[in-house]
C-alpha cells in the first residue's frame, strides 16, 4: 500500500455503512480529509496510516478485509467505504464481505491504544523470542487457540495456526505447559518463517483474497495441510485430518503432529 499512498491527501470519504466507520462517518471523514499520509504502519490485521497533522487513520481488515487502490470502482460486491484524493489518482476502497473490520480515526498515540490497538498481544512477525516464551510457556490451554487469540498475539489467522503448527511439528491441541521449551522455540522460528514466506508470495487466495492492487496471493500452493484434509502428507504419507478447534476448520498429519 505504501507506494499508492504516502504522501497523499485524502479529500472525500463515502461510507455505505456506518457500523464499519468509527467513532462515526462524520468523524472518520472530518478526521482524515486534508492531511497528508505521512507514514504507514502495521500491527497484526490492523494498519495504522500516520497522518500530518498527528492523528491516526486506522484500518483493520476483520476476517475478509480488503484495501484496494484502483483508478474506477472494483467490479465485486461488498465495497462499503471509498476515499478520494488530492491528486485525482487512485481511489482507495474498503471491501468486507463479512463485516468484521473497520476503519478509524484517532486523535493522538492514546486514542489509538484505547482504540484499536487495545486487547491486542505483540505483533507475531516482531515478537522477540523470549516474549513469545513468556506468553505461552506454562499455558494449559489448547495450542492452536492460543496462536488464534489476538490478545496473545496478533497478526496470526487460521492458515497461518495450521501452517505454522505442521512445520514445527506440534499438534494444535497441544498444551504449551507440557511442551519444552526448545519446544516453544522451534514454534516461534517456524512461525515467524512461514509468515514471512506467506508475505513475499502475497498471501493465500483461497476465495476471493486480493492485495492492494487486485493481485491475487500464491502461497495458496505451498499449503501443507490447509484445506488438504484426506489428501497424504507431502512430509510423511499420511492422511490429513480435519478437527474443530475454537470454533475453526483445524487440519493436521497425525504423522508429523502426533501428540
Amino acid at each position: 500500500m505504501a507506494p499508492g499512498l504516502l504522501g497523499r491527501t485524502p479529500t472525500s470519504v463515502r461510507v455505505g455503512l456506518d457500523k464499519l466507520a468509527r467513532p462515526t462517518p462524520a468523524i472518520l471523514s472530518a478526521g482524515i480529509r486534508g492531511q497528508s499520509i505521512s507514514e504507514l504502519r502495521r500491527h497484526g490485521k490492523l494498519l495504522m496510516l500516520r497522518m500530518s497533522g498527528g492523528s491516526t487513520w486506522a484500518i483493520h481488515l476483520g476476517m475478509t478485509g480488503q484495501v484496494i487502490l484502483a483508478e474506477t470502482r472494483p467490479l465485486v460486491k461488498h465495497i462499503h467505504i471509498t476515499v478520494g484524493f488530492a491528486d485525482g489518482g487512485p481511489r482507495l476502497y474498503y471491501r468486507d464481505p463479512r463485516q468484521f473490520g473497520f476503519m478509524a480515526w484517532c486523535a493522538d498515540q492514546a486514542a489509538l491504544e484505547a482504540g484499536p490497538l487495545a486487547n491486542m498481544g505483540p505483533d507475531a512477525l516482531g515478537i522477540p523470542l523470549e516474549v513469545f516464551l513468556e506468553r505461552l510457556h506454562g499455558r494449559s490451554g489448547k495450542l492452536k487457540s492460543l496462536l488464534l487469540d489476538q490478545r496473545v498475539l496478533a497478526g496470526v489467522g487460521n492458515i497461518y495456526a495450521d501452517e505454522s503448527l505442521h512445520r514445527a511439528e506440534l499438534h494444535p491441541l497441544a498444551r504449551p505447559a507440557g511442551l519444552s521449551r526448545e519446544q516453544l522455540a522451534n514454534l516461534h522460528r517456524h512461525l515467524q518463517e512461514t509468515l514471512a514466506e506467506a508475505l513475499a508470495r502475497g498471501g493465500s487466495t483461497i476465495s476471493n483474497f486480493v492485495d492492494a492492487h487486485g493481485r491475487p496471493g500464491t502461497f495458496q500452493h505451498a499449503h501443507r495441510v490447509y484445506q488438504r484434509g484426506g489428501q497424504a502428507c507431502g512430509v510423511c504419507g499420511r492422511e490429513i485430518q480435519r478437527i474443530v478447534v475454537a470454533g475453526r476448520s483445524t487440519h493436521f498429519c497425525p504423522g508429523c503432529q502426533g501428540q
